[in-house]
């Protein structure tokens, strides 16, 4: 690593933010953190003597203008973060950001930004928390040719349908227990309704098939109606309910089936052992065959988990330039792409 302390500024202190603040507070070898963003900038100072030596602020500019090397974006939502990232590497900054709507829907362009700029954009956490998909994709199955993957990729409702099952509770009930621990939003229908997977499942297929899906075009079905007889029906089946986030690509023909929704899976698979805020994942190649990831993936802790692997990944070689990927959008989007098991 190198001599000099990465110096990294936070844009965000809610949930993600704050617990990355926790991490430097714990102290991270070879990072320092110097500037904090939040639109509650003097309240949360005072709240946080542990973070005083940071310099806190309300303004964007004083980031972008600031001798901070990497910027955190963990603010949420496209607008402004995509704005701030953009001119964050504008400013030669690298960027470290958990955004999958960001990334989903313009980090193609933003990865060239970055290459243009000789900086980095790493998003491990815009994917699965503390499971590590996307390096497993960029990096570790890279000399494969990926054709097949099945997921688990919100945590937020993956700990909302294993409570449904494991106690019999509506739903109601078990988004209630999952705000309590801190792994739902006030207004979760980004996630029981499959937005957020369906953004997660489009930047997966840019790295395992690279090819450029605009997460709109993903056919999806909400959890939201799923009643405990749904699970009773299921189980009386061999199997239980999990939202499914799945892609198989055809290079040969250029078709991408794709979709995210509520399926019956047996209790005997990975998917139905995949409790709580876990995510998982099954990633089928040539040569390869087939390769399991798991971890979690919600919560403030296990998304910190990743945006610090990926700080430390470029206090590593703050000169390293990673090239934008090639993106084709020649291919076409299968309409047939709920399975057989899918819950209505």
């Amino acid at each position: 690593m190198s001599a000099r302390r990465s110096r990294v500024a936070l844009l965000g202190f809610g949930t993600v933010g704050s617990a990355v603040g926790r991490r430097f507070a714990a102290g991270i070898p070879g990072l320092a953190l110097t500037h904090i963003l939040d639109r509650r900038a003097a309240l949360k100072r005072a709240r946080h003597p542990e973070l005083a030596a940071a310099a806190w602020t309300t303004s964007v500019a004083d980031v972008l203008q600031s001798d901070a090397d990497i910027v955190v974006e963990a603010i949420g939502g496209f607008d402004p973060a995509a704005g701030w990232i953009d001119a964050a590497l504008a400013a030669g900054k690298s960027v470290v950001t958990a955004n999958k709507q960001v990334i989903a829907r313009d980090g193609a362009r933003l990865l060239q930004v970055a290459e243009r700029q000789g900086r980095q954009l790493r998003f491990e956490a815009a994917v699965g928390g503390a499971m590590p998909i996307v390096r497993a994709l960029a990096d570790g199955l890279a000399g494969d040719r990926l054709t097949r993957i099945v997921a688990i990729l919100n945590g937020t409702t993956n700990a909302v349908l294993s409570q449904m099952e494991a106690s019999g509770c509506a739903l109601d009930v078990a988004l209630a227990a999952a705000r309590a621990r801190g792994l739902a939003e006030a207004d979760p229908s980004a996630d029981l309704d499959g937005d957020d997977a369906r953004a997660k499942l489009a930047i997966v297929c840019a790295l395992a098939f690279g090819i450029r899906v605009d997460p709109e075009g993903i056919p999806m079905r909400s959890c939201a109606a799923l009643e405990p007889r749904d699970f009773a029906a299921a189980r009386r089946n061999g199997g239980t309910i999990r939202q499914i986030a799945r892609a198989e690509f055809d290079a040969a023909r250029a078709v991408l089936a794709a979709s995210v929704g509520p399926e019956i899976v047996p209790r005997s698979s990975i998917f139905a052992r995949t409790i709580g805020p876990d995510n998982a994942a099954l990633i089928v190649g040539e040569h390869s065959g087939e390769t399991g990831i798991f971890g979690v993936g919600a919560g403030g802790d296990a998304t910190a988990v990743a945006i610090v692997g990926d700080l430390i990944a470029i206090a590593r070689d703050r000169a390293a330039i990673v090239p934008a990927p090639h993106l084709t959008s020649n291919f076409s989007l299968s309409t047939s792409t709920f399975p057989s098991e899918a819950v209505c």
